[in-house]
């Protein structure tokens, strides 16, 4: 498999070309835009995205999002040692996960906190 690298909230590119990605990185880069996406913001695909709002109300009901999508993403196999860190009073939260995929293990540390 092989995409558009994406780098910050744009396309990756140097003299006009454009940086590709592939394999574990793709699967990577898919994992973070999954964690990006608010629940019904692609209207292609109403079950993609993350009801954030909803989520914050209900730690239990965001683990199980995010966890949905990150299993949705092509190419991967399993999520393990999966973890959730809600800080209420900055609206972040830490995910950390090892996931394994078609190419290779991921270790996902990543915070989310522009959409909160």
């Amino acid at each position: 498999m092989t995409d558009i690298l994406i780098q910050g909230n744009g396309l990756a590119h140097s003299d006009g070309d454009l940086y590709l990605v592939r394999d574990v990185e793709e699967v990577k880069q898919h994992i973070k835009t999954a964690l990006y996406t608010f629940s019904r913001e692609w209207s292609l695909d109403p079950d993609k995205g993350i009801n954030y709002p909803r989520g914050i109300r209900n730690t239990d009901l965001l683990e199980t999002e995010i966890r949905k999508q990150i299993i949705g993403v092509d190419g991967v196999l399993s999520l393990d040692n999966f973890s959730l860190k809600f800080d209420r009073d900055n609206l972040n939260i830490q995910i950390t996960a090892a996931i394994s995929t078609v190419y290779g293990n991921i270790d996902l540390n990543e915070q989310v906190s522009n959409y909160l």
